[in-house]
């Protein structure tokens, strides 16, 4: 755990913002590369990643607000200071990638290339946010007496704990790198994001398992949004596969 990377006077640079603008600026990178190679206009990555933090930001904070409010009702003026900790993820899914589809929108880019895009390189940004999890003592699991635990001074009791920041990295590089090896064999528009959106919520499924909540309830309540988020992928997919002709499945 090294949760402050370095101050200089007042400025104090934390591990999990710095890994967070790291895994912004890789999937932006791998984001423009995808987009060079199908003739698009690779500039216009610079506008979808600055509404997708923006729109993630937001979202993730207003998630974690609305799952804590009594922790909030007393002191309004917390819900605006946020001290690397107090995101949702699936908030902040739901909110950038709908910032993200309406710059799509304006811009004119076709609505599943921005899904597909989205399915690819968020797999990689989250691993890099892993590692910034990992750092800043958060998102730790519950005690274990694998050779592998950890102790985080963050967590009590002080006792080795499953590492999940790291089991999620290693499970998100691994989805990342099936969608990238296989993304130009998606015989239908839409593919790529939904296998995401299938693969991330059985891992955060799985996850849940071994992480520890300071919230009771908090990892049912996450499982329960990552099995939602399976059934809709998987019904989609088998719908648009089964049902649907290739010709009628480009809107959905």
């Amino acid at each position: 755990m090294h949760r402050v990377l370095f101050q200089i006077g007042g400025l104090t640079v934390y591990s999990y913002g710095v890994m967070l603008a790291v895994g912004f600026i890789v999937a932006t990178l791998v984001a423009r590369y995808r987009f060079r190679m199908q003739f698009k206009n690779p500039d216009i990555i610079l506008d979808f990643v600055l509404a997708a933090v923006v729109g993630g930001i937001i979202g993730a904070r207003l998630f974690y607000v609305a799952g804590n409010w009594s922790e909030f009702s007393g002191h309004l003026n917390k819900i605006f200071t946020i001290n690397m900790s107090g995101l949702v993820f699936y908030g902040g899914l739901v909110f950038g990638l709908a910032l993200v589809v309406a710059v799509g929108l304006w811009k004119k880019v076709k609505f599943w290339s921005i899904m597909d895009l989205a399915g690819l390189c968020v797999p990689l940004a989250l691993a890099f946010g892993r590692v910034g999890c990992f750092l800043n003592g958060c998102c730790y699991g519950k005690p274990t007496t694998l050779p592998w635990g950890v102790v985080f001074p963050t967590a009590a009791p002080l006792v080795a704990r499953h590492p999940t920041q790291i089991y999620e990295l290693i499970l998100d590089l691994v989805l990342f790198s099936l969608l990238w090896w296989k993304k130009d064999s998606f015989a239908r528009d839409g593919t790529a994001f939904w296998l995401f959106a299938l693969g991330y919520g059985t891992i955060r499924f799985f996850v849940e398992f071994l992480r520890d909540h300071t919230t009771p309830n908090a990892g049912f309540a996450f499982q329960m949004m990552s099995l939602a988020l399976v059934v809709a992928a998987a019904s989609v997919l088998l719908f648009r596969y089964r049902v649907l002709p290739a010709t009628g499945s480009e809107s959905f």
